[in-house]
């Protein structure tokens, strides 16, 4: 799995709302379309954009990518 950066991020909202196609868009931040996909949907804010697509938070979208890698981290251990 390809993990994007911020720039990365920031690159794919502007690519987004000039409504390049998801294939464009992976093309030029060198990951798979289905990287993209999975980008939108953990950046999607509920709204929709003013192309009346689901709107696209690059800091939503870090912030989840933050908190998933802490909650990674953490497990328990079994008793012994």
């Amino acid at each position: 799995m390809a993990r994007l950066t911020m720039s990365d991020r920031r690159t794919l909202a502007k690519m987004y709302a000039e409504e390049k196609s998801v294939l464009e868009i992976a093309n030029k931040l060198g990951c798979h379309p289905q990287t993209i996909y999975d980008e939108l949907k953990r950046g999607n804010t509920g709204k929709l954009d003013k192309n009346h697509r689901q709107a696209y938070d690059p800091d939503l979208a870090q912030r989840t990518v933050q908190a998933n890698v802490h909650r990674c981290g953490r497990r328990r251990r079994a008793a012994t």
